[in-house]
């Protein structure tokens, strides 16, 4: 029985080109598996909640007018010394893929010092900070604080 010669050099570059897109298909997932952690990567970044605070997800945060918010740069006070803030800025509150907003809030307080937080909540149940709105706020620890919008000091 003859065969043509034309078929088996198509039969050939067909199975090459099979063979280079598995070898490349399992070397993918190599790489994939050894890049990422378990083998997939969590959707979300969100921080942990810090410990000392009631709030158990961040979608909650602001409920009651207390927000939990992460320190991102400046020079707070002490840790569990109250003192009072006002918000000069409110950026970079697009949603994440999970629709949990990280605001990013300049807080001056006062004497020329401020301090730069993250306020990881959910914009659409409560709100994001306002510029002017003052606060008090107090600091949980090295990286983080509490601030309350119904417990501002009176000025005369």
């Amino acid at each position: 029985m003859k065969t043509d010669p034309k078929s088996k050099s198509s039969l050939g570059r067909i199975g090459g080109l099979l063979l280079g897109a598995l070898t490349i298909f399992i070397l993918g997932s190599i790489a994939a598996y050894l890049v990422l952690p378990n083998g997939q990567q969590s959707a979300n970044a969100e921080p942990a909640i810090p410990p000392g605070v009631s709030l158990t997800s961040w979608f909650d945060n602001g409920k009651g007018g207390e927000h939990v918010m992460q320190i991102a740069s400046g020079d707070a006070p002490p840790v569990g010394v109250r003192f009072v803030g006002t918000v000069k800025t409110d950026t970079d509150c697009d949603p994440d893929a999970q629709g949990l907003n990280h605001c990013h809030n300049v807080i001056d307080l006062g004497n020329g010092r401020s301090i730069e937080v993250i306020h990881n909540h959910m914009m659409h149940r409560y709100p994001c900070l306002s510029p002017g709105q003052r606060l008090s706020i107090t600091r949980l620890n090295t990286n983080w604080l509490i601030a309350n919008e119904g417990q501002v000091p009176r000025v005369n």
